[in-house]
């Protein structure tokens, strides 16, 4: 009785380790596209999207900006801003530009960037007019500092795509400029330094002047001792020497 109950209940731990990965896989390839159902339908109504979870990281305007700036692409373009991971330059296989596209059924630039600017993707499907969206696209990230937001991010990429440089920008990219991180520190260690030149100096001042004083104190010692002192008399002052009178010789002849 008790052997049949334990044969049974090892066979069902089993079959729930067993099962497990196999239940989660599907749930997991599930998600990318569960997002991009809800996203996609959000599309429909507005073609930028922009989330409500990262407000520190995006201002107010963000999508006014965005939408001035796509505009000028003369392209219906779909933008997304998402902190959505596994994005097409990670994961080529699993674009998430891809599944917006496959759920929309529209031509067009389709854009998917994070709140911070640091990642994301660009890319065009169909239409008549053709723009250089991927060599663009690279060369805005390597111009753009990593937290540049994605307003600024797509404002770069919109410019380079219109220059008619787009390849050019991308091998040759211009120097990235610093992040606001990068500034913040940069402005940290240069006021410590001038602290330090402060500290220094003002420590370089009393020193001089410690040893200016002490130097002084010295050489007035020193002249002191090298003036010539006066030969001693071995009398008082003030009194003149007494002179001796010789000796009486007449009284000294008559005593003979």
């Amino acid at each position: 009785m008790w052997r049949g109950w334990f044969v049974l209940m090892a066979g069902l731990a089993g079959a729930l380790l067993l099962g497990c990965p196999a239940a989660a896989a599907p749930v997991d390839r599930a998600k990318p596209a569960g997002r991009a159902d809800g996203i996609a339908a959000a599309l429909r109504r507005d073609p930028v999207y922009v989330t409500d979870h990262s407000p520190r990281s995006l201002p107010p305007d963000t999508a006014a900006r965005i939408k001035a700036s796509v505009a000028r692409l003369g392209v219906p373009t779909y933008v997304a801003v998402t902190p959505t991971l596994g994005l097409g330059e990670d994961n080529p296989g699993d674009s998430f530009v891809a599944l917006l596209r496959d759920r929309l059924r529209k031509d067009g630039i389709y854009i998917v960037i994070s709140p911070s600017g640091g990642h994301g993707e660009a890319r065009q499907f169909g239409g008549t007019r053709r723009l250089p969206v991927d060599d663009a696209w690279w060369a805005a990230d390597f111009e753009m500092p990593y937290d540049a937001g994605a307003a600024d991010m797509i404002e770069r990429f919109v410019e380079i795509a219109l220059s008619g440089h787009a390849r050019e920008r991308r091998d040759h990219p211009r120097p990235e400029p610093k992040s606001e991180l990068r500034k913040a520190l940069d402005a940290d260690d240069a006021a410590d330094r001038r602290a330090g030149y402060v500290e220094w100096a003002v420590f370089g001042g009393g020193a001089a002047l410690s040893g200016g004083t002490i130097l002084a104190l010295l050489i007035r010692r020193r002249v002191r001792r090298s003036k010539p002192r006066p030969k001693a008399t071995g009398r008082p002052a003030g009194k003149k020497p007494v002179r001796k009178k010789p000796p009486n010789r007449q009284k000294a002849k008559g005593r003979r």
